[in-house]
């Protein structure tokens, strides 16, 4: 039996929490696969480095297609073609100005971007939250990135607070800006680009942090 959505976040935060512990199955197999693997024997430096080359593909577009049902005749037999919709994602360059790309036609592509993550659980540990931390996110519209990312929640706490580069048509609303939480760029559909500035309070005022945003503008590619 396939584990209930909220039964797969637990696991998801757990991965990304820990390790196995010793003297248990999962460690015995992470001891083994570290050996056995040849990218896993590799230094930590030059696995983040493969990673990188990997995963970081510029622009991350996430897209929603409706699901279809047409009307359809053959040999004299009515019937409905379904064509499957759903959320999907594009690649995008970094400096493309993802509301100006022409939307593909057909049904959207199946292909996951995390492809090294299902592999292990090491794997998992080291490379599940590098295609947020990596690629800028943009969304088809507000109305996709306000369903993808509160309403249906897609991306867990670890995900979502992974994002430093996000694209979006207008200003975010504090609460959406607050529930993503790692942002450090914003770049809106106009050019207009707001970088997080963290600054320290003066030592009488306590250790506390304060952020503000700096504003320039860009230009799209």
């Amino acid at each position: 039996m396939q584990p209930n959505k909220e039964r797969r976040r637990k696991i998801r935060n757990m991965l990304h929490r820990s390790f196995p512990k010793e003297d248990t199955p999962e460690f015995d197999l992470l001891d083994r696969n570290q050996q056995l693997s040849p990218l896993l024997r590799l230094p930590p430096e030059l696995r983040n480095r493969i990673y990188e080359l990997v995963l970081d593909v510029g622009q991350i577009n996430v897209c929603f297609k409706k699901w279809e049902h047409k009307a359809r005749t053959r040999n004299g037999q009515r019937y409905y073609e379904t064509t499957v919709g759903g959320f999907w994602c594009r690649i995008l360059d970094k400096d493309q100005n993802p509301w100006r790309e022409p939307k593909p036609t057909g049904p959207p592509p199946r292909r996951g971007l995390k492809l090294l993550s299902p592999v292990c659980r090491q794997l998992y540990h080291e490379t599940a939250l590098l295609p947020f931390r990596l690629n800028a996110w943009s969304f088809e519209s507000l109305h996709v990135m306000d369903r993808f990312v509160m309403k249906e929640k897609r991306l867990s706490l670890p995900h979502r607070r992974a994002i430093r580069m996000l694209y979006a048509q207008t200003v975010l609303p504090t609460a959406v800006e607050k529930y993503f939480g790692g942002l450090e760029v914003v770049v809106l559909e106009t050019g207009l680009t707001m970088v997080r500035q963290v600054s320290e309070q003066t030592p009488e005022r306590g250790r506390a942090k304060t952020a503000a945003w700096n504003v320039y503008h860009r230009k799209w590619k």
